[in-house]
């Protein structure tokens, strides 16, 4: 029986960890995006995509600086604390600065040139911000699986608590607060700081005294698992739905407040909520569809939920629109972090995972990233935004995806193993 008071511990970490992350993760496009004279920072969509895009660089060579840390070298409590400290004065400083702007480019003469300057400095803030959020993840779920005696039964319960936070931190930023302006940053910092204190009273996880190399920490030995079409497949599909996602994570805030919504990012948690019940079904869902079926119906999700968002009905998006996200996403991406380990040989399950992660949440985030600003770019007109085309690029894409996944997708063998929680790596976090 696992401990009781040592679960409480590990998931008041995922609550105080993803509140910091989800403070600013879902406002601050608006935010970036909106005049001087609303309160924003004038940002283009291209710039908005380059500081979202900065955890999707980091990704890319996170699990070998989490593998030199914590394996190697320190014990994980010491290294969570010590980074959520830094990331606590980063949001701090980019909060600060933030403001010190929209000063500036509200009386700015060449509003161009002092926009192109915020950005520089900002996106240096957040891609320090994104070293924190990536590496503190990971860490959060090394010192769990350590810890655990039965990480298997437990440990997904105690991630929710991250996503119960999320939907918190948004609805009270809301409701109480102004999303659209610098209290993101400041929240984000305050949230940081609780958790770089209350990682020290963690149960100590020492490092294991080796660590992997460079071509493990990047997935190479598990390249021969290319040789089987499924998997192949599968990561052709994770490319592009993660690119298409990225039009959902950046870019629904600003759409929903175009709206009307009165409280956008309150509103936005619906989708958090659907995503926990779809946590706890999709295993029913496996059993009884298998993971054909499963995943597909998460890509087919991602077709009718940008339909529904064409249509630009804020009642039909709110009540099934937004709903559809936690299908899509568990359906999809959680469906195929299980896939990968169960298909991949035991001693291959970790380098498989790290091509997967790699090829998700590094390369196709990044490709939706660029993808998704250039789209906006071209619908803006003024300030002005033509929604409904939007929308449909990433609803048609996705059933081109959903066309090539069911038709060629075939499955390597039964799926008879239960599933191994992954130790370092997790799908992106801006979801």
């Amino acid at each position: 029986m696992e401990s009781g008071p040592l679960r409480a511990r590990l998931s008041v970490l995922m609550f105080v960890q993803y509140m910091g992350i989800g403070a600013w993760a879902v406002p601050v496009a608006t935010f970036l995006l909106a005049s001087p004279a609303q309160g924003g920072l004038n940002f283009s969509p291209s710039q908005t995509s380059w500081i979202y895009s900065a955890s999707a660089f980091v990704g890319l060579v996170a699990p070998l600086m989490l593998g030199l840390l914590a394996d190697r070298l320190f014990a994980a409590e010491k290294v969570l604390g010590v980074l959520q400290f830094g990331g606590a004065a980063i949001m701090f400083f980019a909060g600060e600065y933030c403001r010190q702007r929209q000063l500036v480019l509200r009386t700015a003469v060449d509003l161009a040139f002092e926009t192109r300057e915020t950005f520089n400095t900002l996106f240096l803030f957040m891609l320090a911000n994104a070293v924190v959020m990536v590496l503190t993840i990971a860490l959060g779920n090394v010192i769990s699986f350590r810890n655990l005696k039965n990480p298997k039964k437990y440990f997904g319960s105690i991630r929710l608590f991250g996503t119960v936070s999320w939907i918190v931190v948004n609805i009270g930023l809301d409701v109480l607060g102004s999303p659209y302006s610098v209290q993101p940053f400041y929240l984000s910092a305050i949230c940081s700081l609780i958790a770089g204190i209350y990682a020290f009273t963690l149960p100590h996880t020492p490092p294991t005294g080796h660590g992997k190399s460079f071509g493990e920490a990047m997935g190479l030995p598990a390249l021969g698992m290319f040789r089987h079409s499924g998997f192949r497949v599968l990561i052709i599909s994770a490319m592009c739905m993660a690119a298409i996602q990225q039009f959902y994570s950046v870019y629904t805030n600003p759409f929903l407040k175009s709206l009307g919504a009165g409280k956008p990012t309150a509103l936005q948690t619906i989708s958090q909520f659907s995503e926990v019940a779809c946590m706890l079904l999709f295993p029913l869902a496996l059993s009884r569809f298998g993971m054909k079926w499963t995943l597909g119906v998460g890509i087919f999700g991602w077709v009718v939920r940008n339909a529904i968002f064409a249509s630009g009905s804020l009642g039909f998006i709110s009540a099934i629109g937004l709903p559809l996200h936690g299908m899509c996403y568990t359906f999809f991406f959680i469906v195929a972090n299980v896939y990968v380990d169960r298909q991949a040989p035991s001693d291959l399950r970790a380098s498989a995972q790290g091509i997967f992660t790699f090829i998700s949440s590094g390369v196709g985030t990044l490709i939706g990233n660029f993808a998704s600003a250039r789209v906006l770019q071209d619908m803006r007109d003024g300030g002005d935004v033509e929604w409904t085309l939007f929308w449909l690029i990433p609803c048609v894409s996705a059933l081109m995806v959903f066309l090539f996944f069911v038709i060629f997708y075939t499955e390597k063998s039964p799926l008879t193993e239960p599933a191994r929680p992954i130790e370092h790596l997790a799908p992106n976090p801006v979801s």
